[in-house]
């Protein structure tokens, strides 16, 4: 199983439509997911820091995010509005 995650935090003008942009792309997402995959998105108690978690119960599938226009939008705008850009990293299960 391998898990990836990201995280970010956003400027606080940037907030809210960071979670509408999250709200386009992740039932996109859900749906594309293999069995036994999973993708979830949490956010801190100050609305801005978010955390994306992708576990994959074989080699890491993130091709479909790729795949679906709203993430990418998704991903040019968070670039855009972070404060601290997002960090990627994607462990292996022992």
């Amino acid at each position: 199983m391998f898990v990836s995650k990201a995280e970010y935090r956003v400027n606080a003008e940037f907030a809210q439509r960071n979670l509408e942009n999250i709200k386009a792309f992740l039932p996109l997402a859900l749906e594309r997911l293999r069995p036994g995959s999973s993708y979830s998105v949490s956010v801190s108690k100050d609305g801005r820091s978010f955390l994306h978690l992708f576990i994959h119960q074989a080699e890491p599938d993130t091709e479909i995010l790729g795949e679906i226009p709203a993430f990418l939008h998704f991903l040019k705008e968070v670039m855009e509005g972070c404060e601290i850009p997002p960090s990627m990293t994607t462990f292996t299960e022992i």
